[in-house]
This record gives structure tokens, C-alpha cells and sequence, in this order.
């Protein structure tokens, strides 16, 4: 009998002791209440534990700061339960149980599921504030009735608003503040859009490198804090207008006026177009011919109206293109080849003019200096005057071992040719084919074309 009575006194202390466990070493007690409500558990929860109503299934669980759907917090369990029975949810009272705590300062919903921290973390809510070392001052009405909420007040620390997004997970927007030196406003337009973004972190007016906005412009402060800066403002428009950036690197054109507006210069489909000083709908376009290789077009330092041509392909080396040289004018002829006729005055010692007749025929060139001589190098082959020995007034011929000819391609009518015979034989001078006149040696002749040969107008006796 008395082993039966001391077995049952161990195990009512077993029990005892089990029990003692199973309470947590801080027992928490509801002081105070003056808001309250109940819920439906949809876990096991205990007085002092800090809780939420699930969107999912609208039971209550332990709060969580990290976990979307486990917040905001709406209160602190005051009478606890199992899973799927009734709790009791104390809005607003005060809550003893605690150790060490900074009387005075505030009690946020921690990361660890159901509990309070005085440390704020990322996403902060104020669930309460500490009346004394183990006592809160619990009060979560603000996040269950919010209808007459006009303003939060004064938010402290460089980022006081963290946005988590639709999705619960690592990734939050955080709007964070740079510690003012002076009052700041930020003012939120009456309009619906997206806010335009910065890589600067210092962006803001009159800051270097800084984009900002002003009326009807955008500002680009440049390298240099100053007060120079560059402002993009478009004309007030009188319909829609679209301006397209090229994919490319380089400079825009600037202007002080638009398309089709006096004085304007505007760029076309590969030409650039001057309206000149009437709007009207005549314009001058200067137009690039699309290029085979990389062209230059040098613009001299010079004042002065350019060449224009007809040819629409007018370039060196083009079929009867006229273009410049060095101190002359290249004449390229029907055939674009190596050979060109070039006009080239001789560099003047005064202000020089050639006037150039009111008629139409062949310019008469001089050459060698007005005279032409053929050496026969005691030979007799026929002297074949060239076009340019043509052109000559005076012609001589020398060094003949027989009696010779000099040959005239053509003659131009009422050209004339003074023919000395020095050869020390007969000269005959003609056109090829015909038949001219003789001349003894030692004598000079004046002969004058009549379109198809020489006539021998006087030799000397």
C-alpha cells in the first residue's frame, strides 16, 4: 500500500513537472483591454503571440514581417487555441511578460512568426510601444480601420517606404531619401503615368551631369555645376510631331528655324534643303549621289559662288564632265578615259581678260610659239604636220636629200602659212591627197587655205 501511495505521489510530480514544460518561461498577462475581437485559429496560438487574418481561408495565424500574406499585423492573442477553434484577438490593451525592454520607444512585428522586436526591420509595422521595461501598450487600429487615415505623418530613416510588390519574396521597391540640408518638396502631379528614372543618384537641378525636367523642356546640366545649361524645348506643336534619333553616333544639325520656314535649312532623304529667304514651295537641295568609295568635298576658305553643270554625273573622269585643277580647267570629252583637255593660263604678271566673240566656230591655238620646223635628217620622208604644228603661222623645213613634202591633215579656211624651204630641195607644201604648190630652196611662201587645200598666194623671187 505504501509502495502504491508513493508511485502515485511520483507521477502527480511527473505530471507536475511535464506541465511546468509545457508553459513558457515568460508567461504573458493581459492587463488591459479595451479593443477586442474573435477569430477562428487556423494554427495553434498562445497569449502574447502577435497575429494576422490570412486572406486565403480568413483565419488567424502568427504575423510575420517577411511573409506578405502574413501581414499586417491585427492584434495580440489574449485567449489562445488549437487549430479551428475560437480566439480571442485584443486589439488595443496593455500586455505584460517581457524582459528588458526600452521603455519609451516602439514595438514593430518581427521576422520571427508571432513575435515583437524593438529593432525595425525591412518592412516595419508599429504594433505597440514599450510602457515599461515588460509591459506594451499594444495598438494595431490603424491597420484595421484606415477610412479616415489622412497622412502618416513624419517617416524617419533614408528609406522609410518599402513596397514588396504583388509577389512575396526577396525583391521589395524601397524609396529611399538622401538626408536633406534644407526643407524639400516633391509634389505628385495630377496625371496617371511612370516617373522617368536616373542612373545619377545625385540627380537633381543644377547638379553635374543631371537630367531634369522644366517647363516644356528637359535640362542637361553638363559636366560643370554652373549656371549654363543645355535645354531641349519643343515649339508649342500644332499637331502630332515625331522626331526620330538615328541609330547612330554623331552631332545633330542645328537650325533657328523648321522645315518649309523662311531662311530654313532642313535635312531630306540623303540632301540637305535651304528654303531661302521666302517660305514658299521653292527650295534649292543639294542631293549626294550614292556613293562607291569614301568622297571628300572640300568647301575652300573663300567667299564666292560655286561651278555648276548640267550633268547631272559631273565629276573627274567622267564622260563630258568639266571640272577643276590646279590653276586649270579639265575638259574630260565624250570618252572618259586617261586623256583630258586641260586649259591652263600662265601665271599673270596683271589683271588679264580674254573676251571670247559672239560667234560660233574653232579657237586657232599657237603652237611653239607661232612657228613649226621639220629637220628631214638628210632624208625625204614625207613631213606629216600634226594638228598642233597646224595651228602655227610660220613653217620651215630643213636638211632634205630629195625633193620633199610636208602633208596638212586638213586646213581650216582663211588660215594662212608663211613657208620657208631651207631643205636644199623642192618643198612641196599641201593638204594630203591634193595639190598644193612647190617651193625652190632658200625661198619663203605665203599660202592661205580654202577649206580643202593651200593656194600659193606669193613666193619669194
Amino acid at each position: 500500500m505504501k509502495r502504491i501511495k508513493t508511485s502515485l505521489i511520483m507521477m502527480l510530480i511527473i505530471a507536475v513537472f511535464t506541465m511546468l514544460l509545457a508553459v513558457d518561461a515568460r508567461a504573458y498577462v493581459i492587463k488591459q483591454q479595451w479593443v477586442r475581437f474573435s477569430a477562428t485559429a487556423g494554427e495553434t496560438l498562445t497569449t502574447g503571440q502577435i497575429v494576422a487574418i490570412k486572406d486565403a481561408d480568413g483565419y488567424a495565424y502568427k504575423a510575420d514581417s517577411d511573409a506578405a500574406t502574413l501581414r499586417p499585423a491585427v492584434g495580440i492573442i489574449g485567449k489562445g487555441g488549437t487549430s479551428g477553434q475560437t480566439v480571442e484577438i485584443i486589439v488595443v490593451g496593455i500586455v505584460s511578460g517581457w524582459t528588458g525592454l526600452s521603455e519609451g520607444q516602439n514595438g514593430y512585428l518581427s521576422e520571427t512568426a508571432g513575435a515583437i522586436t524593438q529593432s525595425a526591420p525591412a518592412w516595419n509595422q508599429q504594433v505597440g510601444v514599450a510602457i515599461s521595461t515588460t509591459e506594451y501598450l499594444i495598438n494595431c487600429k490603424n491597420y484595421l480601420d484606415t477610412s479616415a487615415l489622412t497622412t502618416l505623418g513624419v517617416l524617419s530613416g533614408a528609406s522609410p517606404l518599402v513596397f514588396e510588390g504583388a509577389t512575396a519574396d526577396d525583391f521589395e521597391t524601397t524609396v529611399a531619401v538622401t538626408d536633406p540640408t534644407a526643407d524639400r518638396t516633391i509634389t505628385i502631379p495630377d496625371a496617371s503615368g511612370t516617373p522617368v528614372l536616373s542612373t545619377l543618384a545625385t540627380n537633381a537641378p543644377d547638379v553635374a551631369n543631371s537630367v531634369t525636367g522644366a517647363s516644356n523642356g528637359l535640362v542637361f546640366e553638363g559636366a560643370t555645376a554652373d549656371a549654363h545649361e543645355t535645354t531641349i524645348t519643343p515649339t508649342d506643336p500644332t499637331a502630332d510631331r515625331t522626331i526620330t534619333l538615328p541609330d547612330a553616333s554623331g552631332v545633330p544639325i542645328l537650325a533657328t528655324a523648321v522645315p518649309d520656314a523662311a531662311n530654313a535649312v532642313s535635312g531630306a532623304n540623303n540632301s540637305l534643303v535651304f528654303e531661302g529667304a521666302t517660305a514658299d514651295d521653292f527650295e534649292t537641295t543639294v542631293a549626294v549621289t550614292d556613293p562607291t568609295a569614301d568622297r571628300t568635298i572640300t568647301i575652300p576658305d573663300a567667299s564666292g559662288t560655286p561651278v555648276l553643270s548640267t550633268l547631272a554625273t559631273n565629276a573627274p573622269d567622267v564622260a563630258n564632265s568639266v571640272t577643276g585643277a590646279s590653276n586649270g580647267l579639265v575638259f574630260e570629252g565624250a570618252t572618259a578615259d586617261a586623256h583630258e583637255t586641260t586649259i591652263t593660263p600662265t601665271d599673270p604678271t596683271a589683271d588679264r581678260t580674254i573676251t571670247l566673240p559672239d560667234a560660233s566656230g574653232t579657237v586657232s591655238i599657237t603652237g611653239t610659239n607661232g612657228a613649226a620646223s621639220h629637220d628631214y635628217a638628210a632624208g625625204h620622208a614625207d613631213w606629216s604636220v600634226s594638228a598642233l604644228e597646224a595651228e602655227a603661222t610660220y613653217i620651215a623645213a630643213t636638211n632634205a636629200d630629195q625633193a620633199v613634202n610636208a602633208l596638212l591633215a586638213s586646213c581650216r579656211a582663211g588660215k594662212q602659212y608663211f613657208v620657208y624651204n631651207n631643205s636644199t630641195q623642192i618643198l612641196t607644201f599641201k593638204v594630203t591627197g591634193q595639190a598644193g604648190g612647190t617651193i625652190a630652196n632658200g625661198k619663203v611662201a605665203l599660202y592661205i587655205c580654202n577649206g580643202t587645200d593651200v593656194v600659193e598666194l606669193y613666193e619669194q623671187p
